[in-house]
């Protein structure tokens, strides 16, 4: 067996473990996301070993390294196998004739290069919610004739890619920018009244996505920022458990890792996604690398009608879409594990020291 099976192999099975590690770390934390990647890669020298016992014959060495990439392959897959079609769903589908709304999340892209087909794109969707993320003063000009088929909004008008806008067919009751955990991260929770009288509490979020530069452009961000975000969303979820939810945006995380499966369980939300398929989101334009990080979750009493995405021009991000009924006020059940509290508890306080310390406050 050659070194570049060898080595080839082991730095794979590396960052397989690294995000086993509990820590925040940028450099940890990356290796959350690309995990059917990192298993197709394995598919490499696990070939090539097996090309050499054809010709070689059978050894030891082999058949050792041959296990210890199946199981690692086998690891990584296990992440992604909830969202596959053998998966049962989370959230049920609608009823054919059931009374639906339809919900957008789209991430803009304060950069994007190409933003006249954008509004048109959006226009055509005809969604009664949109939550654009990214929306800053340029975004506001560009969709002023669109935003006048939304009726009831509540913005957050920022640079840098720190904007959010909520967009609405359906009245709002009560709308409050929040900052849970650094000044520069914005959350937008609404309070809609549907025409029946239910009531259904929106969240919109773009938490820190690790490796970001910080504000002195020197040094990367960790996770915890993030992390800590939504774990603080989840938290207050879980103790308003009564009333229904729907949480949307550009997560900066996939739905696998280990901080998100901490959030649903924290908060009782489901995800829509599980049993239906990947949905991968964003690297829209290179198609090995996407992977799944604008998210829409539910708690119960809603069921789906069909759940897709949509390529916007310029973007980085596909727009996600999800066609919803409310049938019921059913709340939440949190469903906490083992350390799960104390592992809260832990990236709340680090992330609010990150925060503070890197003068993001």
């Amino acid at each position: 067996m050659n070194w570049f099976i060898r080595i080839t192999g082991f730095l794979l099975l590396l960052i397989t473990l690294l995000p086993l590690l509990s820590t925040g770390k940028w450099y940890v934390r990356w290796w959350d996301f690309p995990r059917l990647q990192i298993a197709v890669l394995m598919a490499v020298p696990l070939i090539t070993i097996a090309a050499v016992m054809w010709t070689s014959g059978l050894r030891t060495e082999h058949l050792i390294y041959s296990g210890v990439l199946i199981a690692a392959i086998a690891w990584q897959l296990s992440h992604t196998a909830p969202f596959g079609p053998l998966w049962p769903t989370e959230v049920a589908d609608s009823q054919p004739n059931a009374d639906t709304f339809k919900v957008m999340v789209s991430n803009l892209d304060y950069e994007n290069p190409s933003p006249q087909n954008v509004s048109a794109e959006l226009a055509e969707e005809n969604a009664d919610i949109l939550l654009l993320v990214e929306y800053d003063e340029g975004w506001k000009q560009r969709l002023e004739a669109l935003g006048t088929d939304y009726p009831y909004t509540h913005e957050e008008v920022r640079g840098e890619g720190l904007g959010l806008a909520f967009w609405s067919k359906i009245p709002i009751k009560s709308a409050q920018t929040r900052h849970l955990v650094s000044d520069r991260r914005a959350s937008l929770w609404i309070e809609l009244e549907f025409e029946s009288g239910e009531q259904v509490n929106f969240i919109g979020i773009h938490p820190t996505p690790p490796g970001l530069l910080d504000s002195t452009g020197e040094t990367r961000r960790d996770s915890r920022v993030r992390d800590a975000e939504l774990i603080l969303i989840a938290r207050e979820i879980a103790q308003r458990n009564d009333e229904a939810w729907i949480l949307a945006g550009d997560f900066n995380d996939v739905a696998w890792s280990h901080t998100t499966r901490l959030f649903k369980r924290t908060s009782g939300l489901l995800d829509p996604r599980i049993g239906r398929g990947l949905i991968s989101t964003y690297m829209a334009n290179y198609p090995p690398f996407r992977c799944p990080i604008d998210h829409v979750f539910l708690s119960e009493g809603f069921t789906l009608g069909s759940l897709s995405r949509k390529r916007m021009s310029g973007s980085d991000h596909f727009a996600i879409l999800t066609q919803l009924a409310f049938e019921d006020a059913e709340g939440v059940t949190p469903r906490p594990e083992g350390n799960d509290a104390s592992d809260a508890k832990e990236i709340i306080k680090e992330g609010i020291d990150d925060a503070e310390e890197r003068d993001t406050r």
